[in-house]
């Protein structure tokens, strides 16, 4: 018996060993100290790697160690030790630019930045990107051909000092080949117009891409402060958004605006405080509209789509009676709407 148990404590230890061996040879090592300009912060702190809130010259340096802009080594960092990266409470004054990268993971704090793009910019597509507290934007956030995004708060801003471009914000851009994206809290606070500076500007919160739309983009809480053009425009399929409210509208002008996805130009003239169009087998728990700052636009279009996919809008909500002149919808939509009410 007490052999029996030695050789099975010696077999037991063995493969634990083995375990152990397997385990190391998977993890892939990074030298820090290649990336570590003050080593006076802990660990994932952006500080730490030369990247400091409010300090927009210093960022905009190139790193000592690898030549490139310092957030771009930052991210390089991110993406090869995958820790995450944590962002002090503060403006950083550059683009973020997170081109054909996988397993992203920052946290911010109020934390500001000009530009926000997510892409397959560089041959590959994004995935597994994680953006965590909460996120402030200058200029744009924008995704295309990248999946499986996730950001607990994300607000943009119009405040031209703050953006590279010096100029006013240009909204939320959910475009094509963009799927499986996850936000908390979307809130925009203006979308700009007035020059050919904003040709691209369509909506504030923009999720299309003819051919190739989003799927599955999947939002807690959108809140439209303010849009010079149409407040959200909605296609692609299985999205579902529990909370839209649109307060202003059509506040600015369309000229030199360019013609938007899956639209002639003469509907994307007429503005709205939401659109849908073309978006199969979606659902939008509750949507509220208000119009009374908005009289160049109508609160409602509902544009075709594919009558086996219905897309739902559960509850509508509007600020003044309804009247079918409210809303533009096209004989072919394929959105019904539940429930109806009126509330000042």
């Amino acid at each position: 018996m007490l052999k029996f148990s030695i050789i099975l404590f010696l077999f037991l230890l063995s493969d634990c060993s083995q375990t152990k061996i397997e385990k190391s040879d998977s993890i892939k090592l990074i030298d820090e100290k290649n990336y570590v300009l003050d080593p006076n912060f802990k660990v994932g702190d952006a500080r730490r790697y030369g990247i400091y809130p409010d300090s927009t010259s210093v960022n905009n340096r190139k790193h000592p160690n690898t030549g490139k802009y310092k957030i771009q080594t930052l991210i390089d960092f991110a993406e090869e030790s995958q820790t995450t990266i944590n962002f002090p409470k503060g403006n950083y004054g550059v683009n973020l630019l997170i081109d054909s990268r996988e397993n992203i993971n920052f946290h911010f704090n109020k934390s500001g930045f000009s530009l926000i793009h997510i892409t397959n910019a560089k041959g590959k597509e994004s995935k597994n990107i994680n953006l965590r507290g909460a996120l402030i934007v200058y200029n744009r956030f924008g995704t295309y051909n990248s999946s499986n995004i996730i950001l607990d708060t994300l607000i943009l801003k119009s405040n031209p000092d703050k953006s590279l471009e010096n100029l006013r914000n240009k909204g939320c851009h959910i475009y094509k080949g963009t799927k499986n994206l996850k936000i908390e809290y979307l809130e925009v606070n203006d979308l700009g117009s007035g020059s050919k500076d904003y040709r691209t500007n369509h909506a504030a919160l923009a999720i299309d891409g003819q051919g190739d739309n989003p799927v599955g983009i999947n939002i807690k809480d959108v809140l439209i402060r303010s849009s010079d053009r149409h407040g959200v425009y909605i296609t692609g399929s299985d999205h579902v958004i529990d909370n839209i409210v649109v307060e202003k509208y059509a506040q600015g002008d369309t000229e030199d605006m360019v013609g938007m996805q899956d639209a002639t130009m003469d509907d994307a003239l007429v503005l709205s405080g939401l659109w849908v169009n073309r978006c199969n087998n979606c659902n939008f728990k509750n949507v509220k509209i208000s119009t009374k700052y908005s009289e160049n636009g109508f609160p409602l279009k509902l544009d075709e789509g594919k009558v086996g996919m219905p897309t739902i809008i559960e509850n509508l909500e509007l600020d003044i009676k309804y009247q079918d002149s409210l809303i533009v919808d096209d004989v072919l939509t394929n959105v019904i709407v539940k429930k109806l009410k009126y509330k000042e």
